[in-house]
């Protein structure tokens, strides 16, 4: 009567057997699981280091391009300072020599009217010309000096105008490389996060937690990545 109570023993280690099969089952499943987030989290912080790696290497290079820009810009606004200084002399010459000439033909000097209209500078002397065939000492109408022709041209304003503008867009160019490089930067901060967060992914035991660590840490990555794709790349 007694053995039919009692489970038999051959019963009872086909029941273990099962239970610790079962245990070493799921131990190989959570393992295989674990392993697939260590891969992952692997791949995730080779592909954050090299690209943290890549972006304070773009960043350090457009931060010498602004330096090299600015530099260059401001040469162009001291040359340019230099020919606006440059023109205001020769301006100077030319109405010197002007006042001189009409004091001259004033005085009936004529000898000093002709040596001082033969060494006018050919820009003046152009403009000095074409204003004399408009009869200014008769003509009420014609401009009051050469000065104020149109023939007057000096080069000199013109480089300075030029210069001017060279010097401004290489300050906007130095701006834009400033921003490029704060960019990248940011990036660099991005990916040390993807770092942070892939790192500490595979320390928790909670299954949950270890994906949601590594699901923020996928999405800062893939946000860094595009952003990454839309940067350009410095090659001066």
């Amino acid at each position: 009567m007694e053995s039919e109570r009692e489970p038999s023993s051959s019963a009872i280690g086909s029941e273990e057997s099962s239970a610790i099969l079962r245990r070493i089952l799921d131990a190989v499943e959570k393992r295989e699981r674990k392993e697939w987030v260590e891969i992952a989290s692997a791949l995730l912080l080779a592909i954050a280091t090299v690209g943290s790696a890549w972006c304070a290497y773009q960043s350090t290079l457009w931060g010498g391009v602004q330096t090299f820009r600015l530099a260059a810009g401001n040469r162009a606004g001291r040359e340019s300072s230099e020919q606006a200084i440059a023109a205001l002399q020769t301006r100077m010459i030319d109405g010197i020599m002007l006042i001189s000439f009409l004091e001259a033909r004033g005085r009936g000097d004529q000898e000093l009217e002709k040596f001082l209209s033969e060494r006018f500078r050919p820009e003046m002397k152009i403009s000095f010309d074409a204003w004399m065939k408009t009869d200014p000492f008769h003509n009420p109408e014609a401009p009051p000096h050469p000065l104020k022709m149109a023939e007057y041209v000096q080069p000199e304003v013109q480089a300075s105008s030029e210069l001017e503008e060279e010097s401004a867009r290489m300050r906007t160019a130095a701006q834009e490389a400033n921003q490029v490089s704060d960019t990248y930067v940011l990036l660099t901060v991005l990916f040390a996060s993807v770092l942070f967060f892939g790192g500490i992914g595979g320390m928790f035991q909670s299954r949950r937690l270890r994906i949601a660590v590594m699901v923020i840490g996928l999405a800062l990555f893939l946000v860094t990545i595009i952003s990454l794709g839309g940067m350009p790349v410095c090659r001066e």
